[in-house]
């Protein structure tokens, strides 16, 4: 693994590198292919990444604020301590990705396919689901207050004490009206 201070690709590709402190805000990688590819304390904010390959990707204590990874296929990727508020992750196809620390908050999975994904100590606040397709997603000890999309999410695991966070959104997912009893 070759060491790199620059995110630069070759042919739209990078493979087997490890990149530290890169400062590529608002970038242009779409279509590009990341393989093997270590991104330490790099700020990829409002970075475009649309329709890219990422395979055996981590990233450790990354800005990714609004970053774009619309249609982006991830596998074996792991994002820690990474900030990805705001992340458009739009009809993305992510398998066996783990988001560990991290904040997404108003993070955007409409119409991805999450398959084995885990979100352990993750800000979730006001992400949005709607229309995606999950398989293994582990939600708990993720704070989720806001989320939306949440008839989505049928089959994700969440912890039993953040049902009582969901119970409101869940209540109006399924069409459930609550009223108080009239005395």
């Amino acid at each position: 693994m070759t060491d790199r201070d620059a995110l630069t690709l070759d042919d739209g590709e990078l493979i087997g590198a490890r990149v530290v402190g890169a400062r590529h805000a608002g970038g242009a990688f779409a279509k590009s292919r990341l393989v093997d590819v270590e991104l330490v304390r790099c700020d990829l904010s409002g970075c475009d990444f649309s329709e890219s390959v990422w395979q055996r990707v981590t990233l450790a204590d990354c800005r990714c604020s609004s970053i774009e990874l619309p249609q982006t296929r991830m596998r074996d990727v792991t994002f820690t301590d990474a900030k990805l508020d705001d992340a458009n992750l739009r009809m993305a196809r992510l398998v066996n990705v783990r988001f560990g620390a991290s904040g997404l908050v108003g993070a955007l999975f409409g119409a991805a396919e999450l398959d084995g994904v885990a979100f352990p100590d993750c800000d979730l606040s006001g992400a949005d689901f709607a229309n995606a397709r999950v398989h293994e997603v582990d939600l708990r000890d993720a704070r989720l207050e806001g989320l939306q999309g949440l008839s989505s999410l049928r089959g994700a695991t969440i912890a039993p004490e953040q049902l009582v966070v969901l119970a409101p959104a869940l209540a109006y997912a399924l069409g459930m009206i609550v009223r108080a009893t009239e005395k």
